[in-house]
Order: structure tokens, then C-alpha cells, then sequence
């Protein structure tokens, strides 16, 4: 459950997150000292505003950890998915050995995105200026 975590880069990613929350709360609590209403006038009220930080921090760690490995293995799949030729997947997939239409569709694949020098763009243009 716990493999293929990199909790180096949770951490970091946590901690510039809630270095950037109490950034925030300081910014807002100088440049508008009547909305919010942080005042430490108790230790207990300022363990409560530290505590919060904390228990965000370990949780993001854990979400950020899990949320990306679950990407790493999607891209994985969806790479090992584009590297398998889709020819020979439909091939076995309709149990047919049909060596023409395996030819056809990596030549056509092959050609795919190539310039094609049967058309002519002189006789489109003409068209389109009719």
C-alpha cells in the first residue's frame, strides 16, 4: 500500500503550501486587522492556530504522495498502451491471423502524418477561390 511513495517531494510540496497559508493569514491579519479576528491572547489559542498547520501538512503530505504515484502508474499504462501496436491487439482480439490487413495498417501507420504527394493544393486553392 505504502510503495512507490516519494514522501521527499510530498514533504516539500506540503511545506511550500503552508509556508504559504501563514503567509497568507499574516498578510491578511496586518493589511485587515478588522476581518480577521486572530488574537493571541492565550497560549491555548496559540497552539490552536500552530496545530492547524501541522495536521495540514501531514495530510497534504499523504494526499499529495498517494496522488502522485497514481499518476506516475497511469501515465505508465497509458505509455506501455501506446507502445503495444494496436494492429496486433485487434488481431488477437478477433482471433483472426490476417497478414493483408496487418501490412495495411503499418503501412498506414507509417504514412500517417506524412505529406501525400497526390494531392495537389494548387487545384484546392482554385477551388476555393470560385
Amino acid at each position: 500500500m505504502f510503495e512507490g511513495l516519494e514522501w521527499k517531494n510530498a514533504f516539500k510540496r506540503a511545506a511550500i503550501f503552508v509556508g504559504i497559508w501563514l503567509a497568507l493569514i499574516y498578510i491578511f491579519k496586518t493589511a485587515f486587522p478588522g476581518y480577521v479576528n486572530l488574537s493571541f491572547d492565550s497560549s491555548a489559542e496559540i497552539v490552536t492556530f500552530l496545530a492547524y498547520p501541522v495536521v495540514f501538512f501531514f495530510l497534504f503530505a499523504v494526499f499529495t504522495a498517494f496522488a502522485e504515484r497514481s499518476k506516475k502508474r497511469r501515465f505508465a499504462q497509458l505509455k506501455a498502451q501506446k507502445k503495444a501496436k494496436p494492429g496486433a491487439r485487434a488481431a488477437r482480439a478477433t482471433g483472426s491471423s490476417g497478414a493483408a490487413e496487418d501490412d495495411e495498417e503499418t503501412e498506414s501507420s507509417r504514412l500517417k502524418g506524412r505529406y501525400n504527394p497526390n494531392t495537389s493544393r494548387k487545384k484546392a486553392a482554385r477551388r476555393r477561390r470560385r
